[in-house]
């Protein structure tokens, strides 16, 4: 089923215009953040649609992701796919310069990474006449109105996959029904997580007969590749003990996190929180966390040692 077209909406309209006029901004204060955390000067441009890889022959299946947790729940698909579609090239787009390393750490075979284009007309454009996928698989909550405008303008069928909306999200997509109808309607079909995701796309504008209840594509991902050296290293030095673990935490959850272990400690000395913040340049600003929560701790990052005293 081909997604249905149409002229764009009076707010679309003010939208493209809108990103071509901040587009300039937008990419010097993200080309920044990327050059920091040590993005190459010829890739940073990437976010602009200029390519810095050639198009390989054949069909192209294209993968966009926004972060780290999405790129990696797409590799074990892509692996699939390619063996199942043994003409087939793959294309995998993602936002921070985190993703990028993990995945090009893990790529697949026949796959290449790019940093995804920004969301404005010329950047847009530039990125469909270089790559011409012949199928694009948005993951998760990737709503990117001119990517998905521009696919449908260029026939080239789209779908989400994965698909999560918060309902801060949903109510915000539902101020707006036809300009949000048409842009779900950049979509040939969308699978979500649950149930309620699926009702809120319906809900939001989304046709039905689009919408199908499929299953968290996380939960079907190869196991993460593991250091088997540096694991047991970690397992002989705690000695044991009892661990739990808070993972890909953000800014405010920390604490939240550092207050349970403390009150946990109290029942059980011996146990010991390992923290794992999602982005690791906060790895400082977490070590201050805990210095002024009162709590010893080693960070991996700096190779230093767990003892039988270190709680976290």
């Amino acid at each position: 089923m081909r997604a249905v077209g149409g002229a764009p909406t009076p707010l679309l309209r003010i939208y493209q215009a809108g990103t071509t006029l901040l587009g300039p901004i937008v990419y010097g204060r993200v080309g920044r953040k990327l050059r920091r955390q040590g993005v190459d000067e010829r890739r940073v441009g990437e976010k602009m649609g200029y390519a810095t890889l050639p198009r390989p022959p054949g069909r192209l299946i294209w993968f966009h992701a926004a972060s780290v947790g999405e790129s990696l729940s797409v590799l074990t698909l892509i692996r699939r796919l390619g063996d199942r579609l043994a003409d087939a090239e793959f294309l995998i787009t993602s936002g921070t310069a985190t993703s990028a390393r993990l995945v090009e750490a893990r790529i697949p075979p026949r796959t290449r990474h790019q940093f995804a284009p920004l969301d404005i007309p010329g950047s847009v454009e530039r990125f469909y006449d270089h790559w011409r996928p012949a199928a694009g698989i948005f993951v998760e909550s990737e709503l990117w109105p001119n990517l998905l405008m521009q696919g449908r303008k260029s026939g080239v069928p789209l779908a989400l996959v994965n698909a999560r909306l918060s309902e801060k999200s949903v109510q915000g997509w539902k101020r707006w029904p036809d300009t949000t109808r048409q842009v779900l309607n950049g979509f040939s079909v969308m699978l979500t997580q649950n149930r309620r995701v699926a009702d809120n796309l319906v809900a939001m504008g989304a046709d039905p007969a689009r919408v199908r209840v499929s299953v968290n594509l996380k939960s079907t991902s190869d196991p993460l590749p593991v250091d088997r050296v540096v694991l047991d290293q970690i397992r002989k030095n705690l000695g044991g003990r009892p661990v739990w673990i808070a993972s890909s935490t953000h800014p405010g959850e920390e604490e939240q996190v550092l207050d349970a272990h403390r009150t946990l400690l109290d029942a059980q000395p011996e146990l010991c929180l390992v923290l794992v913040p999602r982005h690791p340049d906060r790895g400082s600003e977490v070590a201050d966390l805990m210095q002024r929560a009162g709590l010893t701790f080693a960070r991996r990052s700096m190779d230093q040692s767990i003892t039988r005293n270190t709680p976290v």
